[in-house]
Parts: structure tokens; C-alpha cells; sequence
């Protein structure tokens, strides 16, 4: 396992970011299985993020080589796409669904633009929690962060050196 080979703080470090690595997924994996995040087609996303972090991840951990270096962070880049564009869905998902809140159903449509926007942003209305989707977003941000000082182009000085 060349990426825990490396010694010194830079090792201990990375070792600990891999640590919160596998405890972030962890959680929202059974954040996700605990809400059935799997009904349509744009739950299934964050599985397959969830899948590609962790394949990426395996990969450094065997082989620390220019391509897995840089496959995990255009993985970790995708993870926080994902989480925007998940972000995006609940709020849209919300924002339909207001109007049959028993709270808002009267009052609805004389709401302006900005308090409607309001009101689904900070979850006054509406059933999926807006912010649940940037659960990816510390994700993809430590894979990149486990990825800084590994080689980019050739391996060669990382086996010199580690």
C-alpha cells in the first residue's frame, strides 16, 4: 500500500484524512439507506459518487501512480458537481411541492419570489431537506486533501523519497 508507506506528518495526515474519508461515507451511506434514497433515477447519484470514492480511493491506496492520483480528484470535483446538482434537486423538488403545504396552500401564490425562495432555502416548506445533498461536499473536498504532494506526472521521486 504505496499512499500509507509515506512516513512523517505529511503520512500521519493523510492516514487521518482517510480515516474522516471512510467515517463521512459511512454516515451518508446510512443517512442515505436510512431515508430509501434509491426510488428514481436522481437518488441513485449519490450511490454511484458514493461507489466512484471509494473505488478511487482503493485505487491510491494499492498503487499511488499519476493516473489514480488524478482519477481521485476528478472523482472528488464530480462529488461536490454532485452535491451541487443534489442541492439544485431538493430545492426544485421543494419549491413544486409548496404550494400543497397545509401551511402555505392559502398563501402560496401571493408570496413574492424572494420569500417564496426564502422559505424553501431554509426549509420552512417542503419534505427533503435542502441541505442533505452537500453531504458530499466534505467527501469530495478530503479525497482532494488526501491527494496534495502526490506525484502528478511521473512516480518515480515518490519512490525515491517514500
Amino acid at each position: 500500500m504505496d499512499l500509507l508507506r509515506e512516513g512523517g506528518a505529511s503520512g500521519s495526515l493523510r492516514l487521518g484524512a482517510l480515516a474522516l474519508l471512510a467515517m463521512a461515507l459511512g454516515g451518508t451511506c446510512l443517512t442515505l439507506a436510512y431515508d430509501r434514497h434509491w426510488g428514481e433515477f436522481w437518488q441513485i447519484i449519490p450511490w454511484a459518487a458514493i461507489g466512484a470514492i471509494i473505488l478511487s480511493s482503493l485505487a491510491l491506496l494499492v498503487r499511488v501512480k499519476a493516473a489514480t492520483v488524478w482519477l481521485a480528484r476528478f472523482v472528488a470535483v464530480a462529488a461536490i458537481i454532485v452535491a451541487a446538482l443534489g442541492i439544485w434537486q431538493h430545492f426544485d423538488e421543494n419549491y413544486a411541492t409548496a404550494p400543497l403545504d397545509a401551511r402555505y396552500s392559502g398563501r402560496w401564490e401571493s408570496l413574492s419570489t424572494t420569500s417564496r425562495l426564502w422559505e424553501v432555502a431554509s426549509g420552512s416548506v417542503g419534505h427533503v431537506p435542502v441541505l442533505a445533498a452537500a453531504a458530499l461536499v466534505p467527501v469530495g473536498a478530503t479525497l482532494a486533501l488526501i491527494t496534495v504532494g502526490l506525484p502528478n506526472e511521473d512516480d518515480s521521486w515518490f519512490r525515491e523519497t517514500g
